[in-house]
C-alpha cells in the first residue's frame, strides 16, 4: 500500500519482451506495442535510471570503485555495465550487474521533500552465466532504511531472456537529501544480481495557481529599458498597429486577436508539406511537397465543421488499427492564418502605410490566375501567457536569447545592434538578452514575406515607415483603454503624436545609448531606424508580459476554493492527472511544456535541463524538454524542432549538445547517442484553450472533443513516427468507447478559461482592428478583401469572444464592411529626429467620403490587394 491509504499507482501491465523489428512490423492493421511509461501521472526523480548516460560503449565494462558512470558512482567493489550483452526489459536502457568481478555497490544522491511519499521501482534479475544454481540477492539502501531482495534463476533464463521481476519500495524521507544505493548481497561471485530501469516516483502534484510563479523577464533588462511602463505602451501600440504590414492592413494582432489566437475561417489553408520553417530536410521532401500541392483544395476556401478533423477514422475513440475502424479522410493541409500578398518590396512612401512592391507569381496563393493572400504553414499559437516559454514558435526557433535583430538568438553570430559613442557615431555591438524569447519571436513576422511584409523589406525600412506615422492612426482607441487611454488622440483614432508618437515613446522607454546617435549608417539610416528591431522585440515582449491569465476557475481551486470546479471538471482533472497522462506534458501552473520554470526553475537559473533522457515509444533517447512528437501528422511532413538553420546548425538543444555545446550541464549527448526530436513540437499552454482553436500545430482539429478523442485513440501515425514518438500517446483505454469520460476532460479544460480574456477586459482589452477574412471576389482585375471589424474594447471589456467551433457553425460575429471608395491616408508630420534622411514626394490625398451607417465606423487601411496605389475605406473625416 502507498503510505497513508489507497495506492494511487496501479500495477503496470506486464509487457512481453520483444525485438525492435517486431515493434516495427509492417503488417496492415497490426499496431506495434510500445513501452508503457511507469511514471503515469508521476514524476521520476532518478537521474539516468536506465543507465544510459555513460560514455562507455563496450558490450560489457567492469567498473571498479571509485568510478562514476552517468549519474551513478561505484563506491565499493566492482559493477558491470552491460550494453546488449544482457538484455534490458523491452530493450530500454542498459543493465548493471552489481557483482561485476566481485561484489559491488552503486549510488546516487536524491533531493526529496521530507514527509512526502515516494516509490522506488526497479527491475531485478541476475547474471547466471556462472554459478547458475545460486540465488542472487541485492539490498537497496534509502537513507537509513535497508530493503533486501532475492531471486532464483528463472527456468528459461538467457542473456536475451532475463526474466525481469518488478520490485517496489514505498518510503517517506525524513531529510531533504537522501542517498540511494544498490548493493550486491551475493559475495564471492563474478556474476551477481542485475538491475535495470530504476525509477524514484512521486505523485505529480496538481499544478498550483499561475500567480505562484513570477513572470520571467531578463535580469539585465535595465541595461536596455529605462521606463517599463513606456515600453508596455510602445509594445501594445506596435502589436495592434495595422500600419505595420506592407499592405497597411496587417498587424501582429491580425493573427493573435481572439484570446491571443486566430479563428478566421476563410483563406487560411496551406497545402502542407514541407512545413519546416527552413525548408524540408528529408529525402521525401520534394515528393511530399508535390503531393501536397496536387491535393490542395485551393486558396480562399471557407472552412466548415465537416472539414474537421483533417485525419478522420470511422470511430474516433478507437485506434485506426482496430478491425472495422478504417481511416475515412486524411489531408496534409494546414489550417494556418491569412497573411499578405506575395510581392517584392521596392520602397516606402513617407506618410503612407502602403509599401510599394511588385507582384510575384504564386502557384498556390491564387484563384483562377488572380493573386490572393497567402496562408501560413502552421496554426498561430496564443500570445496570452506566451511570456512563460523558454523558446517560442512551434519549432522553438525563437530562442531564449534575443540578439536584438532576429529570432535566432545565439545561433546567428552576425547579429549586431548599434550603440552610440560620445562623438555621435554608432558602433555595432553583439548582445544576447536572456529570458527574452518573446522578443526573439516578435522580431520574426514583420520581415516574413507570408505573414506581414513584401519580401525583402528590412527592419530599418519598417522603422523609417513607422517613425513617420502616427501610431494606430487608422484605428479606434477606447477612451478607457487600460494602457493607451491616456495617450488617445482627440479624434478617437490612434495616439497623440506629441505625447505618444513612436519616436517619443522610444526615447522614454529605452536607454539613450540605443537611440541617440547623431550620424547616419552607411545605408543612410538614423540610429533609431537602424535599431528598430531592438525596440520592437523588447517593447512587444514587455506588452505581452502583461497578458497573463492568472484568474481562471482552476487558479481559485488551487488556492483552496473547492467550489471553483464543477463535479464534472474535478473528475476531468483526475483523469488529466492519472490515466490521461496529460500532466506529463502540460505540467506546472502554465499547463504547458518547454517553459522557463520547467527548464530552469522559478528562479530562472542560467543553467537548466533543456535536454532530457527518457524511454520513447520504442527504445530510449534524448529529446528537447517540452517538445514532443505525438503523431498528429507523419514526421516527414514537418520535422519541427528537428530542423536545421542553413549555415547555423540545428534548432534542437539535444542536437547542439551532440555538436559539443554545453546547453544542459546535466546531460552529455555524445555523437553516437540517439536523439529523438524530428517531428517534435512545443507543448502549448492549455490556459484559455477553449478559445484558441483550431488545434494542434496543423490546425487539424476544430474542438476540444476532437483533441481528447485523438489522445484517447492514440497517435494517428504511430508506425511512421515510431522512432521519435512520445510514449504517452499510445491511447487511453479507460476513455475508449466512453464519451462521458471524454466530456468531463473537456469540461475541465473549459475551467482553464479566464473570463477577462473571454470578455476582452483589461489587461486583454485592445484597439479596433480591421481583419481580412478571405476575399469577397477573386475575379480580374483583382481579388477584393472581405473586411470585418473587431471593435475596440476598454478596461471593462466587450462582448464574449467566440470559439473556433462556433465560428465554423455561425460565422464570425464581427461587423462586415462593404467595398470602400479608394482614398489615400493623410501624411502626418514626421518626427524631426526620427525622420528619414531621404526626401520622397508625398502621395496625393483625396478627401474622405461620407461614412456608411454602422456603429463606430472604422478606417480600413490604405490598400486594396492587387493594386499598387494606396486606397482606404470610407470613414468619417478626422476632426
Amino acid at each position: 500500500m502507498w503510505p497513508g491509504g489507497q495506492d494511487p499507482l496501479p500495477a503496470d501491465p506486464v509487457i512481453p519482451e520483444a525485438a525492435v523489428a517486431e515493434l516495427l512490423a509492417p503488417e496492415v492493421g497490426v499496431e506495434p506495442v510500445g513501452l508503457i511509461d511507469p511514471a503515469v501521472g508521476r514524476m521520476n526523480l532518478a537521474l539516468d535510471g536506465w543507465f544510459a548516460g555513460s560514455e562507455l560503449r563496450a558490450a560489457e565494462t567492469i567498473l571498479r570503485a571509485p568510478r562514476k558512470f552517468g549519474a551513478w558512482t561505484v563506491d565499493m567493489g566492482d559493477a558491470g555495465l552491460h550494453i546488449g550483452s544482457l538484455s534490458a526489459h523491452a530493450d530500454v536502457g542498459n543493465v548493471v550487474d552489481l557483482n561485476g568481478a566481485r561484489s559491488g555497490s552503486i549510488y546516487q544522491t536524491l533531493n526529496l521533500n521530507p514527509g512526502t511519499p515516494y516509490r522506488i521501482r526497479f527491475l531485478m534479475s541476475g547474471n547466471w552465466r556462472t554459478n547458475p544454481l545460486k540465488p542472487r540477492s541485492l539490498s537497496v539502501l534509502v537513507g537509513l532504511q535497508k530493503f533486501t531482495f532475492t531471486m532464483t534463476k528463472p527456468a528459461n533464463w538467457a542473456p536475451n531472456q532475463m526474466g525481469w521481476e518488478e520490485k517496489v519500495i514505498d518510503f517517506i524521507p525524513q531529510k531533504a537529501v537522501v542517498g540511494l544505493r544498490f548493493s550486491s548481497e551475493s559475495p564471492a561471485m563474478a556474476d551477481g544480481a542485475a538491475i535495470c530501469q530504476v525509477s524514484v516516483l512521486t505523485k505529480r502534484p496538481q499544478p498550483g495557481p499561475l500567480d505562484s510563479i513570477p513572470v520571467p523577464l531578463p535580469a539585465d533588462l535595465a541595461d536596455y529599458v529605462v521606463d517599463r511602463d513606456a515600453a508596455v505602451v510602445l509594445g501594445k501600440a506596435l502589436f495592434w498597429d495595422a500600419q505595420v504590414g506592407s499592405d497597411g492592413r496587417t498587424a501582429c494582432a491580425s493573427c493573435h486577436w481572439n484570446a491571443g489566437a486566430d479563428i478566421r475561417p476563410v483563406n487560411d489553408l496551406y497545402p502542407g508539406a514541407p512545413g519546416s520553417a527552413f525548408g524540408h530536410q528529408t529525402s521525401a521532401g520534394p515528393a511530399l511537397a508535390a503531393a501536397a500541392v496536387q491535393n490542395f483544395r485551393g486558396a480562399n476556401q471557407l472552412l466548415s465543421s465537416e472539414d474537421f478533423p483533417f485525419h478522420r477514422v470511422q470511430n474516433p475513440t478507437e485506434p485506426a488499427s482496430v478491425d472495422g475502424n478504417p481511416v475515412t479522410r486524411d489531408t496534409m493541409e494546414v489550417a494556418g492564418s491569412e497573411g499578405v500578398l506575395n510581392r517584392r518590396y521596392t520602397r516606402h512612401n513617407p506618410g503612407s502605410a502602403w509599401d510599394e512592391g511588385e507582384d510575384t507569381p504564386d502557384a498556390v496563393a491564387q484563384v483562377d490566375g488572380v493573386a490572393v493572400r497567402q496562408a501560413t504553414g502552421r496554426n498561430a499559437p496564443t500570445s496570452v501567457n506566451a511570456i512563460f516559454f523558454d523558446r517560442t514558435f512551434w519549432d522553438g526557433r525563437a530562442r531564449r536569447y534575443f540578439n536584438g535583430v532576429n529570432p535566432l538568438g545565439e545561433l546567428d553570430p552576425t547579429a549586431r545592434v548599434l550603440q552610440s559613442n560620445p562623438d555621435g557615431t554608432m558602433s555595432p555591438v553583439k548582445i544576447l538578452i536572456d529570458n527574452a524569447s518573446l522578443a526573439s519571436q516578435a522580431s520574426g513576422p514583420p520581415s516574413s514575406s507570408v505573414e506581414m511584409a513584401w519580401s525583402g523589406r528590412s527592419f530599418a525600412e519598417l522603422g523609417r515607415k513607422l517613425l513617420g506615422l502616427r501610431p494606430l492612426a487608422q484605428q479606434q482607441v477606447a477612451e478607457d483603454d487600460s494602457v493607451l487611454g491616456l495617450y488617445r488622440d482627440s479624434c478617437g483614432r490612434g495616439l497623440n503624436q506629441d505625447t505618444a508618437g513612436y519616436a517619443a515613446l522610444i526615447r522614454r522607454a529605452f536607454q539613450p545609448k540605443w537611440w541617440n546617435g547623431q550620424k547616419l549608417t552607411a545605408d543612410g539610416y538614423t540610429h533609431m531606424e537602424a535599431n528598430f528591431s531592438l525596440y520592437w522585440g523588447l517593447a512587444i515582449m514587455m506588452y505581452e508580459s502583461t497578458l497573463v491569465s492568472n484568474d481562471v476557475p482552476y487558479d481559485r481551486y488551487a488556492k483552496g476554493d473547492q467550489t471553483a470546479l464543477s463535479a464534472a471538471a474535478k473528475e476531468g482533472l483526475r483523469i488529466f492527472m492519472n490515466e490521461g497522462r496529460c500532466i506529463n506534458c502540460h505540467h506546472g501552473p502554465e499547463f504547458a511544456g518547454a517553459t522557463v520554470s520547467s527548464i530552469r526553475g522559478v528562479l530562472y537559473e542560467p543553467d537548466g535541463h533543456g535536454v532530457t533522457l527518457m524511454p520513447m515509444a520504442i527504445g530510449i533517447a534524448f529529446y528537447d524538454e517540452g517538445f514532443y512528437n505525438i503523431g498528429v501528422r507523419p514526421t516527414p511532413e514537418d520535422i519541427g524542432v528537428g530542423a536545421t538553420v542553413p549555415g547555423l546548425g540545428p534548432l534542437s538543444y539535444s542536437r547542439r549538445e551532440q555538436l559539443g555545446e554545453n546547453i544542459d550541464p546535466l546531460n552529455v549527448v555524445t555523437p553516437d547517442r540517439r536523439v529523438a526530436v524530428d517531428g517534435a513540437f512545443k507543448t502549448p499552454t492549455l490556459r484559455n484553450v477553449e478559445l484558441t482553436g483550431a488545434y494542434m500545430h496543423n490546425g487539424g482539429m476544430k474542438s476540444l472533443t476532437e483533441v481528447v478523442q485523438f489522445y484517447t485513440r492514440g497517435a494517428d501515425f504511430r508506425k511512421t513516427n515510431i522512432q521519435n514518438l512520445d510514449p504517452d500517446v499510445h491511447g487511453i483505454s479507460q476513455l475508449q468507447g466512453n464519451p462521458e469520460s471524454i466530456a468531463v476532460v473537456v469540461e475541465f479544460l473549459k475551467h482553464l478559461t479566464d473570463e477577462r480574456v473571454r470578455l476582452q477586459k483589461a489587461p486583454f482589452d485592445h484597439q479596433e482592428l480591421v481583419l481580412v477574412n478571405g476575399h469577397s471576389t477573386t475575379t480580374m482585375p483583382r481579388a477584393t478583401d472581405n473586411l470585418v471589424v473587431l471593435s475596440a474594447t476598454g478596461a471593462q471589456g466587450g462582448k464574449p469572444l467566440q470559439t473556433f467551433e462556433q465560428v465554423l457553425e455561425n460565422g464570425l460575429d464581427l461587423f462586415p464592411i462593404s467595398n470602400p471608395r479608394p482614398v489615400a491616408p493623410a501624411a502626418p508630420t514626421p518626427d524631426p529626429v526620427a525622420a528619414s534622411p531621404a526626401a520622397v514626394e508625398p502621395v496625393a490625398v483625396e478627401p474622405a467620403a461620407a461614412a456608411p451607417v454602422a456603429p463606430e465606423p472604422a478606417v480600413i487601411g490604405p490598400v486594396e490587394p492587387g493594386v499598387a496605389e494606396p486606397v482606404a475605406a470610407v470613414a468619417p473625416a478626422a476632426p
